[in-house]
């Protein structure tokens, strides 16, 4: 369709408020077909409408919009760029609030992250783990959300950086931006109901993640939601056969960007509906 200029789409939004189920089914298929390109002047609308009528139907559009931007944009992430898991949940951020600043995200971490630089060459996993705990949970405040461990903002990773704090995968995001920058071995772990962090004895590859062998070669596992503890594999093994979890599924845990990126996906999906 011919592309339309802002005055024409805050035109065709100001209809929204007739009653007519007609014209109201028109003007939404004609916003649809304009894509993402529909999103600003819609959201500027339902911040300033007064009617009703108009606000409920402009927030069921934008819904059906941004879903589909975040679904053409994580496809695009995962075909060309899954590697980089911060770009994956930009994308996501995005549904909440489409004009976030990319730069002053990136700025944040890149503090968190000369602040560990600058402390970790030459030290052991365990060491690395407690410098990781005192920088980020502590010197940079970050903390578990247990007031509202479902709440929406958990899932978008400006306003985690923001507000500094989160549920159980939102904390340990932080975490796995820190070890890809700085090229530390750990791996995300999609332990039921509570993600955490497992730190392995050698570095690894991207196959040794999908295929689950790189379980067999965790030094300790790490809890951030719950102050950054540290739990030894046996123990979690108990743990994990008292939820109970067959030990032998345990090669399924590990999780790439992509099994990450779905999980902050499905839990957005739960705040949402």
């Amino acid at each position: 369709m011919k592309t339309l200029d802002h005055s024409s789409i805050k035109a065709l939004i100001s209809l929204l408020e007739d009653p007519s189920g007609q014209i109201y089914t028109e003007i939404r298929e004609t916003i649809f077909a304009l894509g993402s390109d529909g999103i600003k002047p819609l959201q500027e609308a339902f911040n300033n409408s007064k009617n009703d009528l108009q606000k409920e139907r402009i927030a069921k559009i934008l819904d059906t919009l941004k879903f589909d931007n975040i679904k053409e944009n994580l496809n695009y992430w995962r075909d060309f760029n899954h590697t980089d898991l911060l770009s994956g949940l930009i994308q996501i951020a995005k549904y909440g609030y489409p004009d976030l600043d990319e730069n002053t995200i990136k700025e944040s971490l890149n503090t968190i992250e000369d602040d560990i630089r600058s402390k970790i060459s030459g030290k052991t996993n365990e060491e690395i783990a407690h410098i990781l705990n005192q920088v980020i949970l502590y010197d940079h405040g970050f903390s578990g959300n247990i007031r509202n461990y479902s709440g929406i903002n958990n899932s978008f990773i400006n306003k985690i950086i923001e507000n500094k704090i989160s549920n159980p995968i939102g904390l340990s995001i932080i975490y796995l931006i820190m070890a890809e920058r700085l090229d530390l071995p750990i791996v995300g772990i999609n332990s039921p109901g509570h993600f955490i962090l497992g730190f392995v004895n050698d570095y690894f590859s991207l196959d040794d993640v999908e295929d689950g062998t790189v379980v067999e070669n965790i030094d300790f596992y790490m809890d951030p939601f719950n102050n950054g503890q540290l739990i030894n594999p046996d123990d979690y093994d108990v743990w994990l056969q008292q939820v109970p979890y067959k030990l032998e599924d345990k090669k399924y845990l590990p999780a790439t960007n992509l099994a990450i990126v779905k999980r902050v996906m499905n839990n957005l999906i739960y705040a949402l509906f």
